[in-house]
Protein backbone atom coordinates (compact mmCIF):
# COMPACT_ATOMS: atom_id res chain seq x y z
CA UNK A 1 0.00 0.00 0.00
CA UNK A 2 2.33 2.79 -1.34
CA UNK A 3 1.58 6.31 -1.37
CA UNK A 4 1.57 7.86 -4.42
CA UNK A 5 4.51 6.60 -6.46
CA UNK A 6 4.35 8.54 -9.28
CA UNK A 7 4.50 11.25 -7.76
CA UNK A 8 7.63 10.92 -4.99
CA UNK A 9 10.78 9.94 -6.72
CA UNK A 10 13.06 10.50 -4.18
CA UNK A 11 15.14 7.49 -2.00
CA UNK A 12 13.30 6.09 0.94
CA UNK A 13 14.09 6.08 4.07
CA UNK A 14 15.49 2.93 5.86
CA UNK A 15 14.28 2.30 9.32
CA UNK A 16 16.89 2.07 12.54
CA UNK A 17 16.14 0.46 15.78
CA UNK A 18 16.09 3.43 17.96
CA UNK A 19 18.66 1.37 20.90
CA UNK A 20 21.15 0.74 18.23
CA UNK A 21 21.99 4.39 18.13
CA UNK A 22 23.00 4.74 21.82
CA UNK A 23 25.87 4.54 23.55
CA UNK A 24 26.74 2.29 26.84
CA UNK A 25 26.34 4.17 29.94
CA UNK A 26 26.91 3.30 33.67
CA UNK A 27 24.92 5.62 35.38
CA UNK A 28 21.00 6.09 35.33
CA UNK A 29 19.17 8.90 34.49
CA UNK A 30 16.15 9.32 36.83
CA UNK A 31 14.18 12.68 37.30
CA UNK A 32 11.86 13.57 40.61
CA UNK A 33 8.70 12.16 40.95
CA UNK A 34 6.08 14.50 39.58
CA UNK A 35 3.47 15.89 42.50
CA UNK A 36 0.53 16.48 39.93
CA UNK A 37 -2.91 15.41 41.46
CA UNK A 38 -5.51 13.23 39.45
CA UNK A 39 -7.96 15.34 38.15
CA UNK A 40 -11.96 14.13 38.74
CA UNK A 41 -13.45 16.08 35.80
CA UNK A 42 -14.08 14.06 32.70
CA UNK A 43 -13.57 17.74 31.08
CA UNK A 44 -9.81 17.75 31.83
CA UNK A 45 -7.35 16.12 29.49
CA UNK A 46 -5.04 15.41 32.40
CA UNK A 47 -6.99 11.95 32.78
CA UNK A 48 -6.63 11.24 28.93
CA UNK A 49 -3.19 11.57 28.34
CA UNK A 50 -2.47 9.73 31.75
CA UNK A 51 -4.49 6.62 30.54
CA UNK A 52 -2.68 6.89 27.23
CA UNK A 53 -3.87 5.34 24.23
CA UNK A 54 -7.17 3.04 24.71
CA UNK A 55 -9.11 0.74 22.89
CA UNK A 56 -12.41 3.33 24.23
CA UNK A 57 -13.87 4.47 21.52
CA UNK A 58 -14.36 7.70 24.09
CA UNK A 59 -11.37 8.27 24.81
CA UNK A 60 -9.31 11.12 23.22
CA UNK A 61 -5.81 8.88 23.13
CA UNK A 62 -6.98 5.41 20.56
CA UNK A 63 -6.13 3.38 17.63
CA UNK A 64 -7.84 3.70 14.64
CA UNK A 65 -8.09 7.75 14.16
CA UNK A 66 -4.98 10.15 13.12
CA UNK A 67 -4.53 12.32 16.09
CA UNK A 68 -2.84 15.83 15.11
CA UNK A 69 -0.34 18.00 17.37
CA UNK A 70 -0.18 21.37 16.82
CA UNK A 71 0.98 24.88 18.75
CA UNK A 72 -0.04 28.50 18.68
CA UNK A 73 2.43 30.25 16.48
CA UNK A 74 3.01 32.78 19.45
CA UNK A 75 6.70 32.33 19.96
CA UNK A 76 9.76 32.63 17.30
CA UNK A 77 12.29 31.16 19.51
CA UNK A 78 10.49 27.67 20.73
CA UNK A 79 12.54 24.61 20.28
CA UNK A 80 11.37 20.99 19.12
CA UNK A 81 10.75 19.68 23.05
CA UNK A 82 7.72 22.31 22.95
CA UNK A 83 5.30 20.48 20.55
CA UNK A 84 7.62 16.88 21.11
CA UNK A 85 7.04 16.45 24.53
CA UNK A 86 3.05 15.45 25.03
CA UNK A 87 3.25 13.07 22.34
CA UNK A 88 6.73 11.48 23.56
CA UNK A 89 4.92 11.09 26.61
CA UNK A 90 2.11 8.92 25.43
CA UNK A 91 4.69 7.34 23.36
CA UNK A 92 7.10 5.97 26.37
CA UNK A 93 3.76 5.40 28.04
CA UNK A 94 2.78 2.86 25.42
CA UNK A 95 6.15 1.35 25.41
CA UNK A 96 6.15 1.19 29.06
CA UNK A 97 3.40 -1.70 29.19
CA UNK A 98 3.87 -3.45 25.93
CA UNK A 99 4.25 -7.18 26.45
CA UNK A 100 7.86 -8.39 24.88
CA UNK A 101 7.86 -9.39 21.08
CA UNK A 102 9.56 -9.30 18.07
CA UNK A 103 7.11 -7.17 15.89
CA UNK A 104 7.68 -3.12 15.74
CA UNK A 105 5.98 -1.52 18.93
CA UNK A 106 6.35 2.12 17.18
CA UNK A 107 7.63 3.93 13.92
CA UNK A 108 8.62 7.31 14.19
CA UNK A 109 9.65 9.37 11.10
CA UNK A 110 11.22 12.74 11.91
CA UNK A 111 13.50 15.82 10.18
CA UNK A 112 16.99 14.58 11.08
CA UNK A 113 17.15 17.93 13.01
CA UNK A 114 14.09 16.68 15.43
CA UNK A 115 15.54 16.17 18.92
CA UNK A 116 12.51 15.42 20.17
CA UNK A 117 12.45 11.34 19.54
CA UNK A 118 16.04 11.21 19.24
CA UNK A 119 17.05 8.12 20.97
CA UNK A 120 19.00 9.74 24.26
CA UNK A 121 15.62 11.58 24.31
CA UNK A 122 13.40 8.77 24.52
CA UNK A 123 15.92 6.65 26.48
CA UNK A 124 15.93 9.42 29.04
CA UNK A 125 12.19 10.12 28.81
CA UNK A 126 11.82 5.82 30.01
CA UNK A 127 14.10 6.09 32.43
CA UNK A 128 12.95 9.25 34.19
CA UNK A 129 9.61 9.41 36.17
CA UNK A 130 6.82 12.09 34.33
CA UNK A 131 3.50 12.90 35.45
CA UNK A 132 2.91 10.02 37.96
CA UNK A 133 5.05 7.14 35.97
CA UNK A 134 7.62 5.71 37.93
CA UNK A 135 11.11 5.49 35.36
CA UNK A 136 12.35 2.27 34.43
CA UNK A 137 15.95 0.83 34.59
CA UNK A 138 18.85 0.93 31.99
CA UNK A 139 17.97 -2.04 30.74
CA UNK A 140 14.31 -2.41 30.75
CA UNK A 141 13.86 1.21 28.61
CA UNK A 142 17.04 -0.30 26.30
CA UNK A 143 14.49 -3.15 25.93
CA UNK A 144 11.48 -1.28 25.35
CA UNK A 145 13.34 0.98 22.31
CA UNK A 146 14.36 -2.19 21.28
CA UNK A 147 11.01 -2.40 19.24
CA UNK A 148 11.21 1.21 17.87
CA UNK A 149 11.84 2.01 14.55
CA UNK A 150 13.29 5.60 13.91
CA UNK A 151 13.20 6.52 9.54
CA UNK A 152 14.86 10.29 9.44
CA UNK A 153 14.47 11.93 7.21
CA UNK A 154 15.34 14.81 4.53
CA UNK A 155 12.47 16.28 2.70
CA UNK A 156 8.64 15.46 2.14
CA UNK A 157 9.67 12.95 -0.65
CA UNK A 158 11.51 10.62 1.79
CA UNK A 159 8.81 11.34 4.40
CA UNK A 160 6.28 9.93 1.78
CA UNK A 161 8.91 7.18 0.53
CA UNK A 162 9.22 6.20 4.34
CA UNK A 163 5.19 6.17 5.44
CA UNK A 164 5.00 3.80 1.79
CA UNK A 165 7.39 1.51 3.89
CA UNK A 166 5.50 1.52 6.83
CA UNK A 167 2.37 0.45 5.46
CA UNK A 168 4.02 -2.53 4.01
CA UNK A 169 5.35 -3.36 6.69
CA UNK A 170 1.89 -2.74 8.88
CA UNK A 171 0.49 -5.21 6.07
CA UNK A 172 2.84 -7.97 6.88
CA UNK A 173 2.07 -7.54 10.55
CA UNK A 174 -1.86 -7.77 10.01
CA UNK A 175 -1.13 -11.12 7.53
CA UNK A 176 0.79 -12.82 10.37
CA UNK A 177 -1.56 -11.71 13.41
CA UNK A 178 -4.64 -12.78 10.75
CA UNK A 179 -2.47 -16.47 10.47
CA UNK A 180 -2.44 -17.09 14.20
CA UNK A 181 -5.54 -18.45 15.51
CA UNK A 182 -6.65 -18.29 19.22
CA UNK A 183 -6.74 -21.63 21.30
CA UNK A 184 -9.05 -20.54 23.46
CA UNK A 185 -12.61 -18.70 23.51
CA UNK A 186 -11.12 -15.40 23.93
CA UNK A 187 -9.50 -13.61 21.18
CA UNK A 188 -5.47 -13.01 20.96
CA UNK A 189 -4.13 -9.87 22.26
CA UNK A 190 -1.84 -8.08 20.09
CA UNK A 191 0.62 -5.42 21.27
CA UNK A 192 -0.89 -1.72 19.68
CA UNK A 193 1.24 0.04 17.38
CA UNK A 194 2.01 3.66 17.09
CA UNK A 195 3.09 5.62 14.25
CA UNK A 196 4.44 9.17 14.80
CA UNK A 197 4.86 11.85 11.73
CA UNK A 198 6.76 14.46 12.39
CA UNK A 199 6.65 17.93 10.69
CA UNK A 200 4.70 17.15 7.29
CA UNK A 201 4.12 20.70 7.29
CA UNK A 202 7.39 21.98 7.41
CA UNK A 203 8.39 19.56 4.71
CA UNK A 204 5.51 20.64 2.95
CA UNK A 205 6.86 24.25 2.73
CA UNK A 206 9.78 22.66 0.69
CA UNK A 207 7.16 21.39 -2.20
CA UNK A 208 6.23 24.81 -2.02
CA UNK A 209 9.11 26.63 -2.61
CA UNK A 210 10.31 24.51 -4.92
CA UNK A 211 6.71 24.39 -7.05
CA UNK A 212 3.51 26.12 -5.66
CA UNK A 213 1.08 25.93 -3.29
CA UNK A 214 -1.32 23.74 -5.35
CA UNK A 215 1.31 21.53 -5.80
CA UNK A 216 2.13 21.11 -2.15
CA UNK A 217 -1.15 20.40 -1.43
CA UNK A 218 -2.01 17.90 -3.48
CA UNK A 219 1.13 16.08 -2.40
CA UNK A 220 -0.32 16.50 1.19
CA UNK A 221 -3.45 15.30 0.60
CA UNK A 222 -2.22 12.25 -1.07
CA UNK A 223 -0.16 11.50 1.75
CA UNK A 224 -2.71 12.45 4.70
CA UNK A 225 -4.91 9.85 2.76
CA UNK A 226 -2.35 7.36 2.48
CA UNK A 227 -2.15 8.01 6.77
CA UNK A 228 -6.11 7.84 7.08
CA UNK A 229 -6.66 4.55 5.11
CA UNK A 230 -3.64 3.11 7.47
CA UNK A 231 -5.75 4.45 10.25
CA UNK A 232 -8.88 2.63 9.33
CA UNK A 233 -7.51 -1.02 8.06
CA UNK A 234 -5.29 -1.24 11.41
CA UNK A 235 -7.71 0.41 13.41
CA UNK A 236 -7.81 -2.42 16.59
CA UNK A 237 -4.51 -1.49 16.82
CA UNK A 238 -3.21 1.22 14.65
CA UNK A 239 -2.50 4.71 16.26
CA UNK A 240 -1.31 7.26 14.36
CA UNK A 241 0.15 11.01 15.35
CA UNK A 242 1.06 13.90 13.16
CA UNK A 243 3.37 16.36 15.41
CA UNK A 244 2.77 19.71 13.45
CA UNK A 245 6.78 22.17 13.66
CA UNK A 246 4.55 24.87 12.17
CA UNK A 247 2.31 26.88 14.64
CA UNK A 248 -1.01 27.96 13.72
CA UNK A 249 -3.07 31.20 13.12
CA UNK A 250 -0.53 34.21 12.87
CA UNK A 251 1.42 35.65 15.69
CA UNK A 252 -0.47 38.59 17.60
CA UNK A 253 1.31 40.31 20.06
CA UNK A 254 -1.85 42.15 21.78
CA UNK A 255 -2.82 38.65 22.48
CA UNK A 256 -4.06 39.25 26.75
CA UNK A 257 -2.95 36.37 28.50
CA UNK A 258 -3.04 37.66 32.04
CA UNK A 259 -6.71 37.09 32.19
CA UNK A 260 -7.52 33.98 35.13
CA UNK A 261 -8.56 30.73 34.21
CA UNK A 262 -11.80 30.30 34.99
CA UNK A 263 -15.17 28.69 33.44
CA UNK A 264 -16.70 31.87 33.13
CA UNK A 265 -13.93 33.92 31.33
CA UNK A 266 -12.94 31.01 29.28
CA UNK A 267 -16.82 31.34 27.57
CA UNK A 268 -16.56 35.31 27.47
CA UNK A 269 -13.59 34.68 24.92
CA UNK A 270 -14.71 32.19 23.42
CA UNK A 271 -17.99 33.68 22.03
CA UNK A 272 -16.18 37.02 21.32
CA UNK A 273 -16.32 37.08 18.00
CA UNK A 274 -17.56 34.64 15.34
CA UNK A 275 -14.87 32.46 13.48
CA UNK A 276 -15.29 31.32 9.87
CA UNK A 277 -14.00 27.71 10.15
CA UNK A 278 -15.62 27.20 13.57
CA UNK A 279 -12.68 25.70 14.70
CA UNK A 280 -10.18 28.14 17.74
CA UNK A 281 -9.08 28.21 20.86
CA UNK A 282 -10.91 28.97 24.11
CA UNK A 283 -8.30 30.82 25.41
CA UNK A 284 -7.43 32.58 22.56
CA UNK A 285 -10.42 33.71 20.73
CA UNK A 286 -9.19 36.69 18.89
CA UNK A 287 -7.66 34.44 16.42
CA UNK A 288 -9.71 35.27 13.27
CA UNK A 289 -8.74 31.80 12.10
CA UNK A 290 -6.08 29.16 13.44
CA UNK A 291 -5.63 27.93 9.72
CA UNK A 292 -5.45 31.26 7.67
CA UNK A 293 -3.22 29.22 4.42
CA UNK A 294 -3.78 26.95 2.39
CA UNK A 295 -1.52 24.48 3.55
CA UNK A 296 -2.73 24.53 7.32
CA UNK A 297 -6.13 24.09 6.11
CA UNK A 298 -5.04 20.94 3.73
CA UNK A 299 -3.11 19.71 6.53
CA UNK A 300 -5.85 20.06 9.32
CA UNK A 301 -8.45 18.46 7.27
CA UNK A 302 -5.85 14.86 7.08
CA UNK A 303 -6.30 15.23 10.88
CA UNK A 304 -9.23 13.73 13.44
CA UNK A 305 -8.49 14.80 16.20
CA UNK A 306 -6.75 17.99 16.50
CA UNK A 307 -4.79 19.27 19.72
CA UNK A 308 -3.27 22.81 20.89
CA UNK A 309 -0.74 23.45 22.88
CA UNK A 310 -0.15 27.18 24.06
CA UNK A 311 0.82 28.86 26.93
CA UNK A 312 -1.69 31.00 28.80
CA UNK A 313 -0.42 32.71 32.23
CA UNK A 314 2.79 30.93 32.44
CA UNK A 315 1.52 27.35 31.98
CA UNK A 316 1.26 25.21 28.96
CA UNK A 317 -2.24 24.87 28.26
CA UNK A 318 -3.09 21.50 25.81
CA UNK A 319 -6.89 21.74 24.57
CA UNK A 320 -9.24 19.64 21.57
CA UNK A 321 -9.74 21.86 19.02
CA UNK A 322 -11.59 19.62 17.01
CA UNK A 323 -12.71 16.17 17.36
CA UNK A 324 -15.08 14.53 14.15
CA UNK A 325 -15.18 11.14 15.21
CA UNK A 326 -15.72 11.48 18.92
CA UNK A 327 -16.78 13.86 21.73
CA UNK A 328 -14.01 15.07 23.00
CA UNK A 329 -14.20 18.73 21.63
CA UNK A 330 -13.34 21.10 24.57
CA UNK A 331 -11.49 19.06 26.71
CA UNK A 332 -8.62 20.71 27.76
CA UNK A 333 -5.07 20.28 30.59
CA UNK A 334 -2.82 22.02 32.13
CA UNK A 335 0.32 19.98 30.54
CA UNK A 336 2.99 21.92 32.71
CA UNK A 337 3.31 24.76 35.03
CA UNK A 338 6.13 26.90 35.33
Amino acid sequence: MASAPNIYSAEPAFPILADSLLQPESTENAAAPSNETTAKNNWNLKNDWKQGIQSSKEAVFRAGVVLGFSRLQMKSNESNEYIGQIPRYILTSQLRSIHPSSEPSAFIIHPRSFEAFAPRTLLNALQSSSHGQPGLSRDDAIRRLDSVQLLPVHNFHNAAQAIGKVSEALHEILERREQKKPTERSPPTHNPIVLIVVGLDSLTEGVIRSSNPARGAAVLTATLRTLTRLSRVHASYLSIILVNTNGLGTLNPEWDNNQPLTGNNIRDRAVRQPLEDGIHSIFHSDISSLFPTLLMKTLDQGIDTHLLLSDVRGVQIVEVIKDRVGTSLGKWGIWNEQ
